[in-house]
């Protein structure tokens, strides 16, 4: 790989561990300030037994990094 995408893939990697640990920042701040569910509506019963694995953010961060080791075994399987 060249230059470019060694800095644009660190780069990538840097947002996406920002964000995971402020999406993770603001969950707890919220459960700290409410205390409960607040004004919205009840959670279901299946997603409150599987808070982790039935959350979307949690989801499409596995969905993408099970892309990028797809995608990473796809370039060393050819190219080496």
């Amino acid at each position: 790989m060249n230059l470019f995408v060694d800095i644009l893939a660190i780069v990538i990697i840097g947002v996406l561990a920002f964000s995971l640990l402020y999406s993770f920042s603001v969950a707890r701040q919220h459960k700290a300030a409410s205390g409960n569910l607040g004004h919205d509506q009840q959670i279901s019963k299946p997603v409150q037994k599987n808070i982790y694995t039935r959350n979307p953010i949690f989801i499409a961060y596995g969905i993408f990094f099970a892309l990028l080791l797809f995608i990473i075994l796809f370039y060393a399987i050819t190219f080496y």
